[in-house]
């Protein structure tokens, strides 16, 4: 940074300073707002439906061959399901053969939508095979998060 600085003259690089310290101003903001330079926390959604789903692969490889897969979905999800509001696989830090995968979707009636897409389509028979061969074994639990209102 030093260097660009010294290597910076004119009205245009006064201007890039300028929004450089903006940009800094507004990341200091959000540390102090949230405490984190991560998301602000997410707001309940009431009615929303949860699936959290656990994953045991039988080796790595099993592991990587279904995240390719996923990752597909995954991809589609971000870009064509707005009801969707959490579609997230975690990587276990203690078990490099575990993942836990969670969704959140507005209500459960639209957990229908996903499931009826084509990317789903495509994806859910390459998950049947991986646990038909005995390479991955699955795990779920589903339900209505409970608001903190009603507690």
């Amino acid at each position: 940074l030093k260097l660009w600085i010294k290597g910076c003259s004119g009205p245009m690089a006064k201007r890039e300073l300028m929004y450089l310290g903006l940009g800094a101003s507004l990341m200091a903001s959000l540390l102090l707002i949230t405490g984190s330079l991560g998301s602000v926390k997410q707001k309940g959604y009431e009615g929303a439906w949860s699936l959290t789903i656990q994953l045991r692969f039988k080796d790595v490889a099993t592991r990587d061959e279904f995240l390719k897969s996923w990752g597909v979905l995954a991809r589609y999800v971000r870009d064509y399901e707005p009801f969707c509001l959490l579609f997230e696989a975690i990587q276990s830090d203690k078990d490099p053969l575990l993942l836990i995968v969670d969704e959140r979707y507005t209500d459960k009636d639209v957990y229908g939508k996903h499931r009826s897409s084509d990317a789903f389509n495509v994806f859910r028979p390459q998950m049947q095979k991986l646990q038909d061969a005995g390479r991955l074994q699955v795990l779920g639990e589903s339900g209505v998060g409970i608001s903190l209102k009603n507690i």
